[in-house]
């Protein structure tokens, strides 16, 4: 029969639970409320959050052509800090946002 040492630990000194955001910690154990992708049928995940942004920056901006919301409604702009054309998506997996929509998203935010 072995001999276990019955340590205990805060879970919260552990360093790589120290150093993720909740954004972070959601997107990688796939909780992440909202998911951004570059093509059409949900090719090239571009962003995966829980969090509005008033701009997505260079590397995401003007590139959304799919979208999957996977709890909130999301209100989506065409241009920065919240502003332009809008467009309201509930939960749901929309292969191709069109209607003036598709590679146009500069800003958005959780209304719901």
């Amino acid at each position: 029969m072995s001999n276990i040492n019955n340590q205990t630990q805060d879970f919260y000194s552990i360093e790589a639970v120290q150093d993720l955001s909740y954004e972070t910690a959601a997107a990688i154990s796939g909780g992440a409320a909202l998911e951004l992708y570059n093509d059409s049928n949900f090719g090239k995940l571009l962003v995966q959050t829980n969090e509005g942004t008033g701009n997505v920056g260079n590397d995401v901006n003007d590139r959304i052509t799919s979208i999957v919301v996977n709890e909130g409604v999301w209100r989506f702009f065409t241009d920065s800090q919240f502003r332009g054309l809008s467009a309201d998506l509930g939960p749901g997996r929309y292969a191709n946002i069109g209607l003036g929509f598709s590679d146009s998203i500069t800003s958005f935010w959780r209304i719901g």
